[in-house]
Formats: structure tokens, C-alpha cells, sequence
């Protein structure tokens, strides 16, 4: 399908020059250091990766995680075992492999399980009294980032001493972890090596010495390095060429959000013009954009995300219509892409729409509710959409959650009084809010 474009302009005439490309969206989370980033295509991979990791290892439990936008190359696991991977990481790793070596390190944490080891010595400690702490403190970094501890008062050198060693045996047995991962799926670690080279490059121009590495909460680099040398040397190495691409049309466009010029001249084509159109759009030249694009879906046909990126670029510039369209493209070979859904649901007018076509949005887009309930747009939407199909039970019960306090226990009896309703679509969002609330 082909769009006309014409450049709109905004309040006072100037074009519109920055945009924010949806496709990657960033909330505030409380309990994390950075923001959260919400990508259908990233969680899809990253799952990929896990199973990958999970299938040589016997691993069964589900395991959690989370992207962040922070520039650091970093990964860590918090107390609830949930894994936190960066953009920084993804935009850094020289392939696949390294990613998931990293992966397969905090899966060997969780494995381990070395949280709860934590939770058990830190609990002895009196001077790392809360467990909020935990998540930062057991944060198991490829890099040795002494930042993360500032703010955390370790006033006795003996609780210091006794935590660095704890934690470096816990270290050594999750980078064991990650190299059997590695040997046993046959890959090449070298991209593993120079993501350590890396990392201890970044931490020197940092200003942390050799020496304070050394002390610090994690291996040294070089005897990291040397365990990987040592444990893989299988000549026969696979490499899978599917995942590879995946991952380098997913980092360039983590490199193009974030308009990381120090990186895009090392990646290849047809990467970089991805990059390079994301930049572009963010940068006011959306027929440029759009043109890199294009040649982009015309020659890689089977990847959708392509399109989703396309849509997300229209939106930004206002071309809502346009957009919806693409978005529509994209549910159509990946329904279960909630984000995707979510763009349609907040920006279709139920005015223009019969009641039965109204009734059938409700309950097809209740998943999304029953998700992110605490969402204030989609509340509002879902307000709109009860009044036009005459659903009292819900409007009343929307509006109460819209606009309650923060007394949990005042939350818990008013969800109580809700779910006396007859309704068993809202009962059932009200049972899910209810048992998340306890």
C-alpha cells in the first residue's frame, strides 16, 4: 500500500522534528532503575533466547524478565527472580550469542538459586536491613559497576568482605552456568569474550582501576576470560543464522531510537538503513524515512516488524488513519501482539461504530484490561465503550477504580462489593485485580 505524505505541521508552524517512536514505550516502574521498555518483537526473541537456554539445561520454571532503557551494558536479577536486561546491553553485543550467554548467566543465578541465599545471609546483617536493597545489591552484572551500590550504607568492613566473597562463588558458578550453556548448544564464544573486552574498556575510561575490579563483587575479566578460552574450544561450532538476524534488525533499532551514532557505523547493511530511517523520522525527514523503509519491507517481505515500525513512524507524525491500517497488518500475523492491539483500541472512535460493533471491541479487547488495569487511557476508553453498550455494572465499577485512594484495605473491601456483580467478564477482571492486590 502506498501513503501520501505530506508534512504536518504543528502549533506555531514548525514541523515536527522529534517524535517518539511507540513501537518502543516507556513507563516508570517504582521497583526498577530505569524505565521499562514494551516490545513486542524484543519479548518475543528474548523468549526465544531463554527457551534456547532452558532446553540444554533441563530448566523447567518460568522465567521473567524485563528490558530497560539505560545505556549501561548491564543485566541483573531482583529478588522476585526477574530477570532486567538493557538497551545498552542489546545495543553492545556483537551477536546473538553474547546475548544470551549473558542470559544464561542470570538463569544460572535463578537455577542456583542464589536469591534466596541472599535473602538468608542479608537478613543476618543489620546493617542491610531491607530487602529493597536486594534488588540492587544481587544485581548480577557482567560489568563490576561500583556505581550501583552508592546510596548503600555498608558500615562494617566485615559484612563488606563477607559479601564480596559470597557473592563472587556465586558469580563463578553463573559464569560456569552460561559456558556449559554455550558448549553444550555449540556456539562460538568469541562475541562473549569481546563483550567482556568491552565492558572492562567502558569501566576503565570510567576511571575504576584494574586493581579495584579485581576486589570488587565479580570475577575478574581476564580470569573470565580465560575460563571461556579454556571451557569452549570445540572447532565445530553452529551458529544460527535465523536468531542472528532477528537480533541485528532488533539492535538497530534500539540504536536508531536512541540515536546512538557511536554504534551505527559498526553495524551492517541491511541493518544500518534501519537505524538510519529511525533516526531520520526522529529527526523531522519522514519521507526519508518512509523511502528507507519501504525498500526495507520490499526486500525483507517476511518481516513484519517492518511494518509495525512503519505504522509506529505515521502515528508519530499524526497519520493516525494511515497507521491503523499497518497496525492492522500486524495483528493479522501476530495476534498476540498486545501492543499493536492496544494502538487500535485507544485510538478507534465508538461513536462512528453500531452497538454491536461496539459490544464485539469490548469483549474482544478485555485481555488488554485485564493487563494493564491500572492504564488511565485505557480506563477512559473503556468507560466510553460501557456507556455505548448500556454495561452499568462497568462504568460504575471503572469510574470507582479510575478515581480511587490508596487505602488497600478500603481497595480490597470495595473490589469485594463489585464482584456481587452478574457479570462474569467483569467478575473475572475483578477476581484477577483482586488476587494481584492481596
Amino acid at each position: 500500500m502506498k501513503v501520501k505524505i505530506m508534512m504536518k505541521k504543528l502549533a506555531g508552524g514548525h514541523n515536527k522534528l522529534i517524535i517518539f517512536l511507540t513501537l518502543i514505550t516507556f513507563i516508570f516502574n517504582k521497583g526498577v532503575l530505569a524505565s521499562k521498555i514494551l516490545d513486542y518483537e524484543t519479548d518475543q526473541f528474548i523468549k526465544s533466547l531463554i527457551n534456547e537456554v532452558k532446553s540444554v539445561n533441563n530448566f523447567k520454571k518460568d522465567i521473567k524478565f524485563n528490558i530497560i532503557s539505560d545505556t549501561n551494558i548491564n543485566a541483573f536479577v531482583d529478588q522476585n527472580n526477574i530477570i532486567y536486561i538493557t538497551s545498552g546491553l542489546i545495543e553492545n553485543c556483537e551477536d546473538y550469542i553474547a546475548l544470551l550467554s549473558v542470559i544464561a548467566h542470570e538463569i544460572g543465578h535463578i537455577e542456583n538459586n542464589h536469591i534466596a541465599q541472599r535473602k538468608y545471609n542479608f537478613g543476618k546483617a543489620k546493617n542491610l536491613n531491607t530487602l529493597s536493597k536486594l534488588s540492587i545489591i544481587a544485581g548480577s552484572m557482567m560489568s563490576n559497576n561500583p556505581e550501583m551500590l552508592q546510596g548503600i550504607n555498608i558500615g562494617s568492613a566485615g559484612i563488606s568482605n563477607y559479601y564480596i566473597n559470597f557473592s563472587k562463588s556465586q558469580e563463578e558458578e553463573a559464569d560456569f552456568y552460561s559456558l556449559q550453556t554455550i558448549k553444550n548448544l555449540k556456539l562460538n564464544s568469541s562475541s562473549v569474550v569481546n563483550l567482556l573486552k568491552l565492558i572492562e574498556k567502558k569501566s576503565l575510561e570510567r576511571g575504576i582501576s584494574k586493581e579495584e575490579m579485581r576486589v570488587g563483587t565479580h570475577p575478574y575479566f581476564e580470569d573470565r576470560i580465560d575460563l571461556i578460552n579454556y571451557s569452549n574450544n570445540n572447532s565445530n561450532f553452529f551458529v544460527n543464522e535465523q536468531l542472528n538476524e532477528q537480533f541485528y534488525f532488533i539492535q538497530a533499532k534500539y540504536i536508531g531510537h536512541n540515536e546512538n551514532t557511536n554504534l551505527i557505523h559498526n553495524i551492517k547493511e541491511p541493518f544500518k538503513i534501519y537505524a538510519e530511517s529511525i533516526i531520520k523520522a526522529k529527526n523531522g525527514d519522514l519521507l526519508g524515512s518512509l523511502k528507507n523503509l519501504n525498500y526495507l519491507i520490499t526486500t525483507n517481505n517476511k518481516n513484519i516488524y517492518l511494518i509495525e515500525t512503519k505504522g509506529d513512524i505515521l502515528f508519530s507524525y499524526g497519520y493516525t488513519k494511515e497507521a491503523l491500517e499497518f497496525y492492522d497488518k500486524v495483528l493479522l500475523k501476530l495476534p498476540d501482539n498486545i501492543y499493536a492491539q492496544i494502538r487500535i483500541f485507544e485510538n478507534t472512535d465508538f461513536n462512528n461504530l453500531t452497538l454491536s460493533e461496539n459490544e464485539e471491541i469490548f469483549y474482544k479487547n478485555l485481555n488488554i484490561l485485564q493487563k494493564y488495569y491500572n492504564n488511565k487511557n485505557l480506563l477512559l476508553a473503556y468507560i466510553k465503550l460501557s456507556q455505548s453498550t448500556n454495561k452499568n455494572d462497568w462504568v460504575n465499577f471503572l469510574f470507582y477504580w479510575l478515581n480511587k485512594n490508596n487505602d488497600q484495605k478500603e481497595i480490597n473491601r470495595n473490589l469485594k462489593k463489585f464482584m456481587e456483580t452478574d457479570d462474569k467478564y467483569l467478575f473475572n477482571l475483578l477476581k484477577i485485580i483482586y488476587n494481584n492486590n492481596k
